[in-house]
């Protein structure tokens, strides 16, 4: 009978312990808690500073886009940390990486639960202006999706779309990828606002802010997008980035 009521109380231990946590809960980004059991919980953010090295990228109006990427890069870096988001970088310098080593960087951090973030500026005639953000899996629609959203509402950046398109950091990684079009260097009034580094950080935070409601919210209100079959993008396509 003693030994009866012991495992009883001891039964009655466990179930109150399991009832004051929450089911499934972890704390998440900025102190909320966030469910492991969302699709797309992710816990590392890995940016990529895009081009690099001798690869300037696209030019215009006096800009670089290998130096614009990686200022962009880092600002997105503090405003993630500063959420209280683990990033990590594919370069934190003037190197250049190739595309395939960027997409290697990404599947090596696969366990971890990491998304990846390209940041690039655009070229391409005078008249052009605006970002774009680019995906290729179903389960990159809602980061694509919010972070393009936030570029337009909070940095006040025209609206050139949530692209589907298969290249190679979009399509080869392993985890969720978004390639980020910040804005176009070609564009002579885009071009001056580029150049502030008040603008850089304003178009930091609204990244910074789409990854942030992707996080919470994952692609709730997001149509979802079917699975293509598609092979992995190559150095022959068309456009690579």
């Amino acid at each position: 009978m003693l030994l009866l009521r012991l495992t009883l109380a001891a039964l009655a231990f466990v179930l109150v312990g399991c009832a004051s946590a929450p089911l499934g809960g972890i704390r998440g980004i900025g102190g909320g808690t966030a469910d492991p059991r969302r699709a797309q919980g992710f816990s590392l953010v890995l940016i990529d500073a895009g081009h690099g090295g001798q690869d300037n990228g696209g030019q215009g109006n006096g800009l670089r886009e290998k130096d614009l990427a990686l200022d962009t890069a880092q600002r997105l870096a503090t405003e993630l940390r500063g959420m209280g988001i683990a990033t990590a970088m594919t370069r934190d310098d003037d190197r250049f990486i190739e595309l395939d080593d960027r997409v290697a960087l990404a599947n090596r951090r696969a366990a971890e639960g990491a998304v990846l973030v390209s940041i690039h500026y655009n070229a391409g005639g005078r008249n052009a202006q605006g970002a774009m953000t680019f995906y290729w899996k179903p389960n990159s629609v809602g980061l694509a999706t919010h972070i393009q959203r936030a570029l337009v509402g909070e940095a006040g950046q025209n609206d050139m779309g949530t692209i589907r398109r298969r290249i190679r950091l979009t399509r080869n990684p392993e985890i969720p990828s978004v390639l980020v079009e910040c804005g176009f260097v070609t564009n002579a009034a885009e071009a001056a606002r580029l150049g502030s580094p008040e603008f850089r950080q304003r178009l930091a935070r609204a990244i910074a802010s789409g990854i942030r409601k992707q996080y919470y919210e994952g692609d709730a209100g997001i149509p979802p997008v079917p699975e293509i079959a598609s092979p992995l993008s190559r150095a022959s396509d068309r456009k690579t980035f």
